[in-house]
Formats: structure tokens, C-alpha cells, sequence
């Protein structure tokens, strides 16, 4: 049943930058729920679980956009590896430390992207692209709050992090 639910976040993931609002410039900046998804995971997998999750997310990622294959796929594999629980059971991060969290990953994921495009050829990269990431940041932060509480709730997620729940059998 979660990958029903990944599918239709992803198949969200891909409309959402077409149906933001103008308001506030957030059509400019819309969020990254690509980064928002890898980063829930590495918050709820057990150990390194995530990470081929996110990196699968990564090259959806890479198949709905016209960037080269495989550089979605890093830059979220890489996020997920970063910000996941790995060997150490650090319990469950909520609240506040998880927003901020949230925040600094997608913005870590946007500059990594960044990064990762210049020895594509995707031309120059300047210091305003670096300056953009922020408000995505923040507009991913903000829808993040939103759903994340949900994804908890229903424990839609569950058994991709390797977590059972209530109905599970």
C-alpha cells in the first residue's frame, strides 16, 4: 500500500511547480516535494533503508525533467544518506527539529544540485541560483508541515521505512 501512496506523491511532486499560486512569488519558487519525500524517509527509515528509496525518487525524478539521468538521483540519495538514522537508533525526530531539519535539507539538496550540474554543461551557475534555493526552502518547509503530520497519522510510509503498523500483517 505505500507505494501506492509514493506513486501519488510523486505524481503530486511532478504538478505541484504548474499549480502553486503567483501569491507571494511562490509560482517563482515552488516547492520541492521530491527533497520533502527524501527527507521524511531518512527521518522515519530504520538504518540505511532510505536511501535506495530516495535515490528511486531521484530517477523518477530525472524521467519527468529534461536534466540528465541520475543527477536527481544523487543529489536525493545523497540527502537521504546525510540525514538518515543509520546505524544508531536516534528515536524519532518531530516538532520543530524536524522543520528545521527539513529546511536545511532541501536547501543542502538544492545547492547540491547545483553542484552536480556544472560538470554536465548546464551552463554557468551563479550566486542568485544559490540565493533561490532559499525560498524553495522555505515553501518546502511549509507544505512540509502539512504533510508530514498526515504521513504520520495514517503511517503511509511505514512499511517502505521499515516499520510496521496497524494494519499491517
Amino acid at each position: 500500500m505505500s507505494l501506492v501512496f509514493l506513486l501519488l506523491l510523486m505524481l503530486l511532486a511532478t504538478a505541484v511547480p504548474d499549480l502553486v499560486p503567483s501569491v507571494l512569488s511562490i509560482d517563482r519558487h515552488p516547492p520541492d516535494l521530491w527533497a520533502v519525500m527524501a527527507l521524511y524517509l531518512a527521518f522515519r527509515a530504520r538504518g540505511f533503508r532510505c536511501v535506495g528509496w530516495a535515490v528511486l525518487l531521484g530517477l523518477v525524478r530525472d524521467g519527468v525533467s529534461l536534466d540528465p539521468f541520475g543527477t536527481h538521483g544523487f543529489v536525493l540519495g545523497t540527502v537521504a544518506f546525510i540525514f538518515c538514522e543509520g546505524r544508531k537508533s536516534r528515536g524519532r525526530i518531530e516538532g520543530a527539529s524536524r522543520a528545521a531539519l527539513t529546511a536545511v535539507g532541501v536547501l543542502f539538496a538544492s545547492w547540491l544540485y547545483l553542484v552536480r550540474i556544472l560538470p554536465l554543461g548546464g551552463g554557468v551557475v551563479t550566486f542568485g541560483a544559490f540565493v533561490d534555493a532559499v525560498p524553495v526552502a522555505l515553501w518546502s518547509t511549509v507544505m512540509a508541515l502539512g504533510l508530514y503530520p498526515v504521513f504520520d497519522r495514517f503511517g503511509l510510509f511505514d512499511e517502505i521505512c521499515g516499520r510496521s503498523h496497524a494494519f499491517s500483517t
